[in-house]
C-alpha cells in the first residue's frame, strides 16, 4: 500500500507539470497573435492617416490660388514732333520775376507746325501714339485711374465681432473702360486671410475714371489699398 501511493504521487505530478506546460504555451500563444495583430493593425492605422494626409495637402495645393500669367508693361514714347500753345494769362502779376537760368524756351516749339502739345525736336509719328495691347504702370501715364464709386466693403462677421482690423492691398489692370480686368485682380499683401475676398470683390465691382495718354485711355496697372476699421455706428473700409 505504502509504494502504491508513491507511485500515485509521481503519476499525479507528471500529470499535473504537464498540464501547466500547455497552459503556458497556449497563452504564449495567444499573446503573440495578439502582438502581431495589433502591429498588422498600427500599420494599416498609419498607412490611412498617411493617406489622408496627402489627400488634405493635395487639396489645399488645388484650392491655393495661381498666380497671375506674366505681363509686360508699355513704355511711354518720345513726344511726337509738334508745336506748343501760348495761353493768355488770366492773371497779370504787378511784380514781374527775374528770369530764372534754369528754365529753358525754344522758340521753334510754338511754331505751330506738327501735332499740339509737341515739341521740335519730337519724333515723327508714324502709328499709334499709345499702346493698347500691353497696360501702364500708374506713375508714367499723364491722367492716372481715379475712383469714381464702389460698392459697400463687406467686413466678414466673425473679425467684425472680435474687433479685429486690418489692410489689404489689391493690384488690378483698369481697362479703357474704366473697370478691373478679372483675371488680372490679385493680392499684394494682407493681414488676414478673411479680408481678400471682400477686397477683390469691391475692386472688381468699382468704377474709375480710364487713365490716359495724350488725350486716349488706356490700360493701367494700379495698387488699391484697402483698411478694414470697426468704428462707431459702423464700419470703415475703402
Amino acid at each position: 500500500m505504502f509504494d502504491q501511493l508513491i507511485e500515485s504521487k509521481k503519476s499525479a505530478a507528471y500529470g499535473g507539470a504537464f498540464g501547466g506546460g500547455a497552459f503556458s504555451i497556449s497563452l504564449h500563444a495567444v499573446v503573440i497573435s495578439l502582438a502581431v495583430y495589433a502591429t498588422m493593425h498600427a500599420k494599416e492605422v498609419v498607412k490611412q492617416v498617411r493617406h489622408t494626409f496627402d489627400v488634405t495637402l493635395q487639396t489645399q495645393e488645388k484650392k491655393a490660388e495661381p498666380p497671375p500669367p506674366k505681363q509686360e508693361l508699355a513704355t511711354v514714347v518720345a513726344p511726337p514732333k509738334g508745336f506748343q500753345t501760348l495761353s493768355m494769362p488770366t492773371n497779370i502779376p504787378i511784380n514781374i520775376p527775374p528770369p530764372s537760368s534754369n528754365s529753358s524756351f525754344n522758340a521753334a516749339d510754338f511754331s505751330g507746325v506738327g501735332v499740339e502739345g509737341g515739341v521740335a525736336r519730337g519724333i515723327t509719328q508714324t502709328g499709334p501714339a499709345v499702346r493698347t495691347d500691353q497696360p501702364y504702370l500708374e506713375s508714367v501715364v499723364e491722367e492716372r485711374p481715379e475712383l469714381i464709386s464702389h460698392p459697400p466693403v463687406h467686413y466678414p462677421e466673425i473679425l467684425k465681432q472680435a474687433g479685429i482690423e486690418g489692410h489689404v492691398v489689391v493690384e488690378a489692370i483698369i481697362d479703357t473702360t474704366g473697370h478691373a480686368e478679372h483675371g488680372s485682380i490679385r493680392i499684394l499683401s494682407s493681414t488676414n486671410p478673411l479680408f481678400e475676398q471682400p477686397s477683390k470683390e469691391v475692386v472688381a465691382a468699382s468704377v474709375y475714371r480710364p487713365g490716359k495718354i495724350s488725350g486716349r485711355s488706356v490700360r493701367v496697372r494700379v495698387q488699391v489699398p484697402l483698411n478694414f476699421t470697426v468704428v462707431k455706428g459702423g464700419l470703415g473700409g475703402q
